[in-house]
């Protein structure tokens, strides 16, 4: 020990000595003089300190957050996951003036009787809740930025330029606060903003995508305003998808699940053969039309599957049915570039592009259906004896067949590919009533001769 400690030891040993036992800690108590905030807690309890930390947890604490440069909103600690560190709190307080240095011990002794000690709160961050409050916010806050863009205009493929936007960077954000509240000063907070990760595709990515690869045309009926709504939603979402070299396209994770909360509308659906009310009637024309342009812009198909029967909107072979959790359409971008899908709605017409670079254009594709042959079906009879008369309920065959795609591609070298399909059978079913009972004939030879017999023995 140095001799200026050993003078303050003296000195303040001496202090005791003169002051008597005030300053002694004997009985555990919050030590005399200190004070939280303005509140002079000498003498008290533990109980009393934790009971008055527990109340004041409950008070509201207002603070201002800094939307951006122009706008600020009112909101509270709480909602911001900011809450007062009762443990903590309490702990500085049971422990000043009981330090395990013997100094320390007499100096925040002398300290808080000469001159008065004040502790103050000790607060905590939940940055669960913050990141939730702050995404929450985000969606009023943030202006998203716009993609770059491929349109096409008099059959040519033009770029429209991508500008960034401006969102909350929430992880920045979270950061700064927790500083704040380890500093007690979060009275006023000031939102961190990013215009990175604000756009998906950049002007990079699709300028060097100049080629149409291949498209196809299907075609609606658009006074079916269920089904066009159907059809516009899952068209605007797949539209503007980039795939970069060996990623996999995944209708349903583009498109989403088809829900009345996600936009779509009742209209009919194919459900074991049968037109039946549901939602997201027309997705899988969508989903077929995007099957076809794979096919011709020489796409790798990952997964399809063909309806249970044919639709009136396109040939048999040429179709893809999708349901969400259950069967998806997939396909693999296999060139070395990057390829966009461009999705077009006009009137009664859909219009699926993939587009890339020149490089990748196919030579040729073509595409043939054959190979057809009948899958027959089959009757099944039952009794139901509550049945007046049969009921029948025709179905018919099935068949199945073959799609081929013969492509050949820019360097020369040629592929075919063979997609099998199959369109169910549907049984006959006959449903018989109870056979009708059939009245007993009677012999006219026998009737005739007892009546005669009848005759005779009235004469």
């Amino acid at each position: 020990m140095n001799i200026k400690r050993l003078s303050v030891c003296v000195l303040l040993s001496s202090t005791l000595c003169v002051s008597g036992c005030s300053l002694v800690p004997i009985s555990g108590d919050i030590t005399k003089g200190v004070h939280y905030k303005q509140k002079d807690l000498s003498g008290y309890s533990r109980e009393n300190v934790r009971q008055l930390l527990a109340q004041e947890a409950l008070d509201t604490v207002p603070i201002t957050i800094q939307l951006n440069n122009d706008s600020a909103i009112k909101s509270n600690a709480t909602d911001l996951g900011i809450t007062l560190d009762i443990d903590a709190t309490a702990n500085a307080l049971y422990t000043y003036g009981y330090e395990d240095s013997f100094l320390d011990l007499v100096i925040s002794r002398f300290t808080a009787f000469t001159t008065g000690a004040t502790i103050d709160p000790i607060y905590k961050l939940d940055e669960v809740k913050a990141r939730a409050y702050l995404t929450e916010l985000a969606k009023q806050v943030d202006a998203p930025g716009n993609d770059a863009r491929l349109v096409i205009e008099n059959g040519v493929v033009k770029m429209i330029p991508s500008k960034e936007g401006d969102r909350i960077d929430i992880d920045a954000t979270i950061n700064a606060l927790k500083e704040q509240v380890k500093e007690n000063k979060f009275d006023n907070v000031a939102l961190i903003h990013t215009n990175q990760a604000t756009i998906r595709v950049t002007d990079a990515d699709v300028k060097p995508l100049t080629t149409v690869l291949a498209s196809y045309t299907t075609y609606f009926d658009a006074s079916n305003r269920n089904r066009t709504n159907n059809i516009e939603i899952a068209s605007t979402k797949i539209t503007g998808t980039l795939l970069k070299p060996g990623e996999v396209f995944s209708f349903n994770d583009v498109v989403g699940e088809r829900t009345a909360e996600a936009g779509f509308d009742d209209a009919p659906v194919m459900i074991d053969g049968k037109l039946v009310p549901g939602i997201g009637g027309g997705i899988c024309q969508v989903s077929s039309t995007i099957f076809n342009t794979a096919l011709l812009s020489g796409m790798e198909i990952v997964e399809r599957t063909p309806h249970f029967e044919p639709v009136s909107y396109i040939p048999a072979g040429l179709d893809a049915t999708v349901a969400y959790g259950y069967l998806d359409f997939q396909f693999k971008n296999p060139y070395q570039n990057a390829v966009y899908v461009l999705s077009v709605m006009n009137g009664n017409e859909l219009t699926i592009y993939i587009i890339g670079t020149p490089q990748d254009e196919p030579k040729s594709v073509s595409i043939s259906v054959g190979d057809e042959k009948e899958v027959p079906n089959q009757t099944i009879t039952s009794f139901d004896p509550s049945l007046t008369e049969d009921i029948i309920k025709e179905g018919h065959p099935g068949f199945t067949l073959n799609t081929y795609r013969h492509i050949t591609y820019g360097d020369g070298s040629s592929h075919t590919d063979v997609y099998g399909s199959l369109y169910d059978p549907v049984d006959t079913i006959i449903t018989k009533a109870p056979a009708k009972a059939t009245p007993e004939k009677v012999d006219k030879k026998e009737e005739s001769k007892g009546k005669d017999d009848s005759d005779m023995k009235k004469h």
